[in-house]
This record gives C-alpha cells, sequence and structure tokens, in this order.
C-alpha cells in the first residue's frame, strides 16, 4: 500500500511569525531546483499530516489523492519513508531572513545528497555564540571538505548559484569559492581552509568536524562549529592581514575577549589545527595565566598576506603550493583567463573589445609591481 511522507530542503512555519504580514502558513524548499514556495489553507494542512506521516493512500479522499500526487511531482512529498530530505520537524524561523535561513538549509541538503561534508560558519552562529553582535551576515559562509569542494559547487549552480569569475580557481592556496546567487540575492562562500591554520587542510577540516555540532536550519540538521572552535576560527577570519589592499590590521586586543568566551578549550582548539602561531597575541591577552606551547610557525598562507608587494607574495604563494598547481600557478599569473581580464576592465569601467590591450596593461601593471 503506498503511504506519502513529507519531503523538503527546507521547511518553516510562518504561523504567528511576527514577521508574516501574509496569509502563507509554510515556506518551503523543494526538493528540485527551485525557489521557496508558500502553502496555505488546505494544502498546508495536509502537508504538515505528510510530516506526521507516513499517510496511506487510503486514508486521503479523492482531492486528497490527487493533491498529493501534485506534492509528490513538485518534490515535496514522497512515497519513501526513508527519504533523505523527510522533514520531522517544523519550526518558525530563527534567523530574521527566512530566505538565509533557507539558504543554509538547501546547502546541507546539496551537500548531503552529494556526499559531501560540510559546516556552516560564521554568520548567524556568531551571534548565537556572543561573539557578535550582528545577527547574520549578508552572505553565507560554508565550510566544506577540500577533497570534494567542486562537487558542492558544481551542484549548486543548478540552483541558481554560478562561480564568480576567478583567475585562482582550482588552485589551492584559493581559501574560497565565492558563488554568485541569480535571483537568490545570497552570496554563497565555500571555503577550502581558513589561512592562519599550518596543518594540512583535510586534518583542519576533520578537527573541525570533530568540534562541532548539528544545527537545525529550516528543518534540516547542519553542523556548526562548537563555541572553542568558532572562536578560533573568527579571530582568523577578522584579524587576516591584506596588507597589498590596504586593509588596516586588527588588533589583537580586540579578540582577546571573545577568545576568552570559548574558555581553555580554545587553547587546544587553536594547537590543534596548528593556529597558534597566527593567534599568539590574541591567545596570550584572553589567557595570560595559561602556559602556551607554540610548536609551529606562522604559516606560509598567513606570510603571503602580510607581504605588501605582489612578487614577493606570489614567491610564497607559490612556495606553498603542490609540485602538480606549480605550472598553472604561474600561467594564471602572467596570463589570465580571458573572462577574467574582461571582468578586471568591467569593474575599471574601460572597454573589454582588445583582448590583446588587457594583456598588456595586466603584464605592465605586473611590472610597475
Amino acid at each position: 500500500m503506498t503511504s506519502w511522507v513529507a519531503i523538503a530542503y527546507g521547511a518553516l512555519d510562518l504561523r504567528g511569525w511576527h514577521e508574516n504580514q501574509t496569509d502563507v502558513e509554510l515556506m518551503l524548499l523543494a526538493t528540485v531546483p527551485s525557489e521557496p514556495i508558500g502553502l496555505a489553507g488546505v494544502p498546508a494542512v495536509l502537508w504538515r499530516k505528510l510530516m506526521d506521516g507516513p499517510v496511506p493512500d487510503a486514508g486521503l479522499d479523492k482531492a486528497g489523492q490527487a493533491l498529493v500526487r501534485e506534492f509528490a511531482a513538485a518534490g515535496i512529498a514522497s512515497d519513501d519513508p526513508s527519504h533523505p530530505a523527510r522533514i520531522f520537524e517544523l519550526r518558525a524561523p530563527w534567523m530574521s531572513s527566512p530566505v538565509h535561513e533557507m539558504v543554509y538549509a538547501l546547502v546541507a541538503s546539496v551537500a548531503r545528497d552529494h556526499g559531501v561534508d560540510a559546516i556552516s560558519i560564521k554568520g548567524p552562529m556568531l551571534h548565537r555564540q556572543g561573539l557578535r553582535e550582528r545577527e547574520h551576515s549578508g552572505d553565507v559562509d560554508v565550510w566544506a571538505d577540500p577533497a570534494h569542494l567542486e562537487v558542492l559547487c558544481t551542484a549548486l549552480e543548478s540552483w541558481g548559484w554560478n562561480g564568480r569569475t576567478d583567475q585562482w580557481s582550482g588552485l589551492s592556496f584559493n581559501h574560497s569559492v565565492a558563488l554568485e546567487p541569480g535571483s537568490w540575492g545570497c552570496e554563497v562562500d565555500v571555503h577550502r581552509h581558513i589561512p592562519g591554520c599550518a596543518d594540512d587542510d583535510s586534518a583542519v577540516f576533520a578537527k573541525v568536524m570533530e568540534n562541532s555540532q548539528a544545527t537545525l536550519f529550516a528543518g534540516v540538521p547542519m553542523l556548526t562549529p562548537d563555541l572553542p572552535a568558532h572562536a578560533v576560527i573568527f579571530a582568523l577570519h577578522d584579524l587576516r592581514p591584506e596588507a597589498r589592499h590596504g586593509k588596516t590590521a586588527v588588533e589583537a586586543g580586540e579578540h582577546a575577549e571573545k577568545l576568552r568566551l570559548g574558555g581553555q578549550q580554545v587553547l587546544q582548539f587553536a594547537n590543534s589545527v596548528k593556529a597558534s602561531a597566527v593567534l599568539e597575541p590574541a591567545l596570550r591577552l584572553a589567557f595570560p595565566a595559561a602556559h602556551l606551547r607554540v610548536d609551529h610557525e606562522v604559516p606560509l598562507n598567513w606570510k603571503w598576506r602580510e607581504s605588501k608587494g605582489w612578487w614577493r607574495a606570489y614567491w610564497m604563494i607559490f612556495r606553498s603550493l603542490p609540485a602538480g598547481e606549480r605550472l598553472l600557478f604561474i600561467r594564471r599569473a602572467v596570463w589570465p583567463q580571458a573572462e577574467v581580464l574582461a571582468a578586471s576592465d568591467g569593474r575599471a569601467g574601460r572597454s573589454t573589445s582588445s583582448l590583446i590591450g588587457a594583456r598588456f596593461r595586466r603584464i605592465a601593471k605586473l611590472f610597475r609591481r
């Protein structure tokens, strides 16, 4: 006998939600590429019934049977009770922007279905954990298993996110890939690593996984770092130098209090991912009585960002790369992709009619640096 359950890549209960000015009761994200849909009245009642299911087909009248098949065709119901996208909990939005919460749920669902481990970092959890006053960012930050980062980025393309034209795509020193949102209006930044950690990218990711717990985003569980791990991640993000772009360095004292919130486990986690060398000034201010032993050097992924000269930065990046990536790095540095040059000229307000002219300007700029 056929029975039905509720499925979705994200589900929110908008009944009684203080920001809801419509008659929409449920916001759902189907399991097929689409944007969130709203249900109200009889359809909303049926979907909630399916969530408490399974509901046998014979238990529905003819109108209900027809409606549940429409749900199945739309990707919000299934006759498989073990469907990976089955929704068991329906809650009101806990973020001020339901669309952002849906994006987290979407990324978590897509990652799960493609076998990619992913962790939500920064954003709303920083606020929840008392590390930041601002509630959430304009974009969604995800740390993906470095070995499968491209799988996740490619999978999100069908949902409307496209990789921004990037001179360094495919190179492991590039710490994140920015995915442009199209109609969603919310960029997704998929991180390969966090600069400042001296350990291997995969080893660091594994440590973060160990120090994370599941948090529900629109009914979908996604890993988020615990307070000590997140305090370290946030400090590394905020203290990261960008000397070539004239970024003003954040003082270590600004993060000492935030690191202190995570307690002594902050020291343990920073050591486990080899971030103590970078964070040493802030850690000593946060834990003046602790014995801080640093057994590693500041990594090249941090040092090249401190360099004020591009050539020196390029040399340090080159040294940090695996042998198999070095030729590609040289090629991209001297002879970037045509779309990168076009995008660069577009940002500068120049015409891109001459690719040769754009390449000449690029090479001249390198030598001026």
